[in-house]
């Protein structure tokens, strides 16, 4: 008799280990988190230099992915090591820190897709030449503060939300500790009102649904500025091309969002529904399974970042070569065209205004051949000095700053 009831304690305390939790959450997501780690460190050094200031919200989400990757591990990952291993001390140690670290890590990928929206508004603002564009850049920081101290409000709480309990069938095993929901989370007014209507909606729906409205106008726009050449025909051809390439890293960002939380989104909605279907039977295995596939879609977007930026924008790749590559060669300045032509040539070269300048030169020295008397100008093959728009980064800076009512020239 004893023996069937030593088995039967011994199977209630018995943690389950599953391979595909291992090897998707914590062998997967680790490596990825190390790598978004890394990613995000190079991508931070480039993005906080002044000379790309106009890429302020995409460096703070840098920072931000920075910080989610490195509490991976010891929050998410580590709750399958530990059963894995089955190392009480380890177990016990997960229990006293998990808390902290979770509403740490809950606060930081709020305050990501916050980031996100403020950068999207941005580059909508500069699509759309809003005269507002000017004022919203001067309260980029405080703009982020405002978002971050909204993500802590909605996300720092979860501390509050679990406790440590003790199993007294279990003494001395691996599960003798386990996290409980406080009864906090049973009243009306914070476990129903606050933490599942206003929580969800404020960092799950809301941006989902804002994200997309704000990523198809942007395309739409986009596209039929293209179409009438309404944007840039004032535009030297290379801010132009800064600008679009600014305008389609931003696109990708929220969709690669977009994809990644579409499936958590679906999760939020099924536990609205029918939140106790969730906890029982072949529905709670595939319920665990969504819920880890999240956080491994999370930790994805995060670590391939660099990878879009430097296939969606030539700025932020000719500012990582350097770093990645040693052997790689100094960045090309573009201070100065030099173009040199024959005086019997009708092909344009430049944009309109390059043209303009060209045009006027000839005339020129056309007159001073004429009434100086140069004997030789048949022979002469001029070259002509045409300054850009933009000459020096430290020029286009302030053109970034001086110039956002009439032309924004933040890329």
């Amino acid at each position: 008799m004893n023996s069937t009831e030593d088995a039967e304690v011994n199977e209630a305390c018995a943690v389950e280990s599953l391979d595909r939790r291992w090897y998707l959450v914590a062998v997967c997501g680790t490596s990825l988190s190390v790598f978004s780690i890394v990613s995000n460190i190079l991508i931070s050094k480039v993005l906080l230099s002044s000379k790309h200031n106009h890429f302020y919200f995409l460096a703070l989400l840098a920072l931000s992915d920075c910080f989610l990757s490195l509490n991976y591990g010891p929050v998410i990952a580590m709750d399958i090591i530990k059963d894995r291993l089955k190392l009480r001390w380890l177990s016990n140690l997960y229990i006293q820190y998990v808390g902290p670290l979770l509403a740490l890590s809950q606060t930081s990928m709020t305050f990501s897709c916050y980031l996100i929206i403020l950068a999207t508004i941005e580059r909508y603002l500069i699509t759309l030449r809003a005269k507002c564009l000017g004022t919203f850049r001067q309260c980029r920081g405080l703009s982020a503060l405002g978002m971050f101290v909204l993500a802590l409000m909605l996300r720092a709480p979860i501390l509050f939300e679990m406790q440590i309990e003790q199993n007294p069938e279990c003494i001395g095993e691996i599960s003798e500790y386990y996290l409980n929901l406080s009864p906090i989370v049973n009243t009306f007014w914070y476990g129903t009102v606050y933490r599942f209507y206003i929580r969800n909606i404020m960092t799950v729906l809301v941006p989902f649904a804002l994200l997309a409205i704000l990523n198809y106008k942007i395309v739409k726009i986009l596209r039929a500025q293209q179409r009438s050449a309404q944007m840039f025909r004032f535009l030297s051809s290379d801010h132009k091309t800064k600008i679009r390439s600014a305008t389609i890293l931003m696109v990708c960002i929220v969709f690669s969002y977009l994809l990644a939380n579409i499936l958590n989104v679906g999760i939020t909605l099924w536990e609205y529904v029918a939140f106790q279907s969730t906890q029982t039977g072949d529905a709670y295995a595939f319920y665990e399974t969504c819920t880890d596939v999240t956080s491994v879609l999370y930790i994805l977007v995060c670590a391939t970042r660099l990878f879009v930026y430097y296939l969606f924008n030539q700025e932020i790749r000719e500012a990582i070569k350097p770093l990645v590559c040693h052997s790689a060669s100094a960045p090309r300045k573009q201070d100065y065209v030099t173009v040199t032509r024959s005086f019997d040539s009708s092909r344009q070269i430049g944009t309109e205004i390059d043209a303009v300048a060209i045009a006027i030169a000839r005339r020129l020295l056309s007159s001073e051949l004429v009434f100086g008397g140069g004997g030789n100008s048949k022979e002469t093959n001029d070259s002509f000095v045409i300054s850009n728009h933009h000459a020096t980064s430290g020029d286009e800076d302030n053109d970034d700053t001086d110039d956002d009512d009439e032309i924004p020239h933040m890329v």
